[in-house]
């Protein structure tokens, strides 16, 4: 919330921009989160399954549902490379 009490969101890219990562800045490469998921997101530590079930980045463990707006078309080849950045970790 902000100090005036309205909802804030932020536009997270799922596969970074830039070298190395070179994601695409496409609605489909972008997920509405509230600023403490996207720093979650950005570091690991929230990720996704191709079918959109959000995980425990630490633990692989199940956390929600992502909630989805039905004609935002989420690619999977960039969940794909966000949740292979962060395997080896």
């Amino acid at each position: 919330m902000s100090p005036g009490g309205e909802a804030y969101s932020e536009a997270a890219h799922i596969q970074a921009l830039g070298k190395p990562h070179d994601g695409p800045d496409t609605i489909g490469n972008v997920l509405c989160l509230c600023p403490n998921c996207h720093v979650l997101f950005d570091r690991g530590a929230l990720q996704l399954t191709d079918d959109l079930k959000v995980l425990n980045g630490l633990n692989r463990g199940f956390e929600a549902a992502l909630t989805k707006a039905k004609e935002h078309h989420i690619k999977v080849e960039c969940i794909r490379q966000h949740r292979a950045r962060w395997a080896d970790r």
